[in-house]
């Protein structure tokens, strides 16, 4: 295994439970504890996590830059966006999200669609594409988020009208709230919501189980929510939106 997949997997690992021992993690990993140490140093300095005695603990996914929480679950979030772009009808208007779940769904379309995003890597990726026409909502340029925002972005996106809006979380509370890092991300969010027949949300299952500041929606308003694992809460399960499992 890489150093990177492995750090990739004790950030997986740590934001399941919210505290890691190193001597947990050797064992689970196959390598010595002063590997883990060193690769947890490495991570605290990237702002990922939090060294304790033994260990570390839980990492704050709505405060990492999106360019470092992109690295996490890069073959789930592929599965997940292949599964969502699997099912948008030809022909469609998507509002699309900034993201790296909602950046691996865009490459994964087949079909013929109207792309309307704030994301500057999903127009950079999807942009030449004969199939897709692309409208990109641009404002004030956040470069630790990679998005375009602000009231310009706003008032872009209002003289639109999606099928579908497909957005990605910083995270979903045990009770169903979806919620942003940020404000203005929260903003663009409920922006596409407010304009679309119908909503979904992409989110691995790192993004279950936590609370950000700036609430976006209520799980109940997504029509359908494409994630890799089925959420540990019962209460999240039963918020309404079809869960559909990309394996």
């Amino acid at each position: 295994m890489s150093k990177l997949s492995r750090q990739h997997r004790l950030l997986a690992m740590l934001t399941d439970t919210g505290e890691l021992l190193v001597s947990e993690a050797a064992a689970a990993l196959d390598v010595s504890d002063d590997t883990i140490r060193r690769d947890l140093c490495e991570l605290e300095k990237q702002g990922c996590l939090h060294k304790t005695h033994g260990g570390a603990v839980s990492i704050d996914l709505g405060g990492m830059a999106r360019t470092t929480r992109s690295g996490l679950l890069p073959v789930q979030k592929k599965r997940i966006g292949k599964a969502a772009a699997a099912a948008v009808p030809a022909g469609a208007t998507l509002f699309l999200d900034a993201g790296s779940t909602t950046l691996a769904m865009a490459e994964a379309l087949t079909v013929p669609a109207t792309v309307i995003t704030n994301s500057l890597d999903i127009a950079s990726r999807i942009e030449g594409r004969p199939a897709l026409r692309l409208i990109l909502a641009g404002g004030e340029w956040d470069s630790r988020q990679q998005l375009f925002s602000g009231a310009a972005a706003r008032a872009v996106l209002g003289l639109y009208r999606a099928d579908i809006a497909i957005l990605g979380a910083c995270a979903v509370s045990a009770h169903g709230a979806v919620t942003a890092g940020e404000e203005r991300d929260a903003d663009m969010k409920r922006s596409m919501i407010d304009a679309a027949s119908e909503v979904w949300l992409l989110a691995d299952h790192l993004k279950f189980g936590h609370v950000e500041p700036h609430h976006v929606a209520d799980l109940a308003q997504f029509c359908r929510v494409y994630s890799d694992r089925s959420p540990a809460s019962a209460d999240i399960g039963q918020t309404g939106p079809e869960f559909i499992i990309a394996s």
